[in-house]
């Protein structure tokens, strides 16, 4: 008997019908995919991801309206289901008035349902029948875990985490500790400060990515349109930053001393307190048509989970907080999927007076003060 693998596809959240495909999936089966309208967008982008020959992929998509007539839906199914097929239907998707009415009309054919749990990354197989004394649920865990660069793609948005060398520390894990411990601990005076801040305003976005220049030119005041540093050399000996090239500082060294040391610093303690399955720094996403890209700081994947972390090294007021974790909220419902854990890690304090942690946790933002990253860096 052939099988068929039938998936209800939502807009909203495309994963459980990937996963249970990746997981169900054999040479040689059919493919079905039921979805409204509204959806066909996520639909007709889930074929062409696939990668199952389109050939053996047939779709339903109901008419305005009818995912809420039970009836409707019913008879829409009837007209295609057949006896001589073994179904695997997963009921994950769409409205659960849709659900209902796809369990309903299955239910008169050879069918096993399903319900991929993502929330718990476990998948349940239920007969639905007048026993419900005999415990015949079946619960077992998801074995796929996706790359970061599968999430994505998944979810139709454009993304150059496949560029992997590029998104990785250029630093060590005891050095962005060391940085870390530098700006908590007082060390660092006006001068420094004043360094960091012609750094990142004149420097930081002069050269591309790949690309250097003297250190003694910038000492001497050589680089046109760039304030010159004098006491470069000194202040880079008190931060023991040693160059990977004698005399000459990168782009990406640039970038991590006006913040990335910051970024990396929350890379390496992610990969500590989440053993995350895949992880990167500075990847840059987007929705096809619109001409703005987001840079998501540290991204990391876990039991099909994105979890995505704002690195701020210094938040100079409320308004930009707030305005921080507006997007990030936006981003998050936009973008990433119902299923994203948004974390904002920073080094401003956190009070009663300001309640940060307040404001964050009602916008759906995991917010740790510059008080938990040192209780959690010491600790780890």
């Amino acid at each position: 008997m052939s099988k068929t693998i039938v998936n209800i596809i939502s807009q909203e959240s495309p994963a459980p019908a990937y996963i249970f495909i990746r997981e169900k999936y054999v040479t040689g089966d059919r493919l079905l995919f039921i979805s409204s309208q509204d959806s066909k967008p996520a639909l007709d982008h889930m074929v062409k991801y696939i990668g199952v020959p389109e050939n053996q992929i047939d779709t339903m998509i109901l008419r305005a309206g009818d995912e809420f007539v039970y009836e409707h839906i019913c008879r829409r199914l009837r007209e295609v289901l057949k006896k001589d097929v073994h179904y695997y239907v997963n009921l994950a998707g769409g409205t659960r008035y849709l659900a209902l009415a796809v369990q309903q009309a299955f239910s008169a054919f050879q069918t096993d349902f399903f319900y991929v749990n993502i929330k718990d990354n476990t998948i349940i197989k239920t007969i639905y029948d007048n026993s419900i004394d005999d415990d015949d649920d079946y619960v077992y865990p998801i074995v796929r875990r996706m790359k970061l660069s599968e999430y994505l793609s998944m979810h139709g948005i454009l993304h150059d985490a496949n560029d992997r060398q590029v998104h990785m520390p250029i630093r060590s894990e005891s050095y962005a500790k060391q940085m870390l411990d530098f700006f908590v601990t007082g060390r660092l005076n006006n001068r420094d400060y004043e360094i960091l801040e012609v750094l990142r305003l004149d420097y930081r976005n002069r050269i591309h990515s790949g690309q250097s220049l003297r250190i003694n030119d910038i000492v001497q005041g050589r680089v046109s349109g760039c304030r010159p540093i004098p006491d470069l050399v000194q202040f880079l000996h008190f931060l023991h930053f040693v160059s990977d090239k004698a005399g000459l500082i990168s782009k990406e060294e640039f970038d991590f001393l006006t913040g990335g040391w910051f970024e990396e610093h929350c890379y390496y303690l992610a990969q500590r307190l989440f053993n995350p399955d895949d992880i990167l720094i500075g990847v840059h996403v987007a929705r096809p048509g619109v001409d703005h890209d987001n840079e998501l700081d540290v991204v990391f994947m876990k039991d099909n989970h994105i979890h995505v972390v704002e690195c701020k090294s210094g938040i100079s007021s409320n308004k930009l907080f707030n305005e921080i974790v507006y997007k990030a909220c936006a981003l998050k419902e936009a973008l990433l999927g119902l299923m994203c854990h948004y974390y904002l890690f920073s080094l401003k304090k956190d009070n009663a007076q300001e309640d940060f942690r307040k404001i964050a946790n009602i916008m759906g933002v995991d917010f740790w003060s510059e008080e938990k990253l040192k209780k959690v860096s010491a600790e780890v």
